[in-house]
């Protein structure tokens, strides 16, 4: 999920005051500051390396909620690693900041235990962020699927998600949100949701999006925006070709009813696919039959689903 301003070191893992992030005048006090309850930050780093037929989690470090408790091997060469995060939410001045790095030849999948949430109350001043970034080095294939993130009305969410591949690398990747609570009847009728996705090859950009979401905005219910769907989401692959393209899109219209609106597009080297969706179950179901059909297509092989998706 959400788009971070970078975290200075000693503010990581513990709770930081709104004051400490206010442009200041010259005689050092801020215009009109008051002193606001402070937000929790949190960071955690992974590094993975291949050792023989395995990847290995070489590195895991984290300060504050945020952890990987252990890896889990469906098969000999490829790991699973959950992202836990234990307050299951962010309130107004949370953030977390992830960095995976890949070395070479590691094949490695991310997720996540239960969604995300971003609780009401933030604010510009104290939005609740998260910022990951992802390094995959020569050989190497890193996925990034976690589950959906929900924002309740009133959240002021950022998300960045920056990947960055070096030749021979790859990535697939999805990011699911569900704006308001459907179940409840709560819709996203006030809040801000910022969105950015970032693909590099070495310096060259293969992808680059942006999207800013206002709570009660015309772009929520019009054609042109999410047509009144609370549930949207994005997956894009360096895996993919022509064929597959039309692979999935014939999964994509089996698959489709008036709950489910889909496409994909084919760009240099990326394989998009863009979805909304009346509830957040229908569109995470959608992208993991498209993530099959493409992990087939890719090793030839059934992929293992992550035993957590199952609990």
């Amino acid at each position: 999920m959400m788009l971070a301003p970078q975290q200075q070191p000693p503010t990581v893992g513990r709770r930081v005051s709104a004051t400490e992030i206010t442009a200041h005048t010259p005689d050092g006090h801020a215009p009109g500051a008051q002193e606001l309850p402070a937000g929790w930050a949190a960071r955690l780093e992974l590094g993975l390396a291949r050792r023989g037929e395995r990847t290995a989690l070489v590195r895991n470090r984290s300060l504050g909620p945020l952890r990987v408790q252990r890896p889990f091997y469906p098969t000999s060469a490829e790991c699973h690693l959950y992202v836990l995060h234990p307050p299951g939410g962010l309130v107004a001045g949370d953030s977390l900041d992830i960095a995976v790095e890949c070395g070479a030849d590691t094949r490695v999948l991310c997720t996540t235990p239960g969604a995300g949430r971003a609780y009401r109350g933030g604010s510009t001043q104290r939005p609740q962020t998260q910022a990951v970034r992802i390094q995959v080095a020569v050989g190497a294939h890193c996925e990034w699927l976690p589950q959906e993130n929900i924002l309740f009305a009133g959240a002021w969410a950022r998300s960045d998600v920056e990947v960055r591949l070096a030749p021979g690398a790859h990535y697939t990747g999805w990011d699911i949100a569900c704006l308001g609570r459907p179940a409840a009847g709560e819709r996203f009728t006030r809040g801000l949701f910022e969105q950015r996705l970032w693909l590099w090859r070495g310096d060259r950009p293969l992808l680059g999006e942006r999207q800013r979401l206002a709570g009660g905005d015309a772009s929520l219910d019009a054609p042109w925006g999410l047509g009144g769907y609370p549930v949207f989401g994005t997956m894009v692959t360096t895996t993919g070709n022509a064929t597959v393209r039309d692979r999935l899109r014939e999964l994509i219209a089996d698959f489709g009813d008036d709950g489910v609106l889909a496409a994909a597009t084919l760009l240099p080297e990326v394989l998009a696919m863009r979805a909304r969706a009346r509830c957040s179950a229908r569109l995470r179901s959608l992208f993991i039959a498209l993530w099959q059909e493409l992990r087939c297509r890719h090793d030839g092989t059934e992929p293992a689903l992550p035993r957590i998706w199952s609990t």
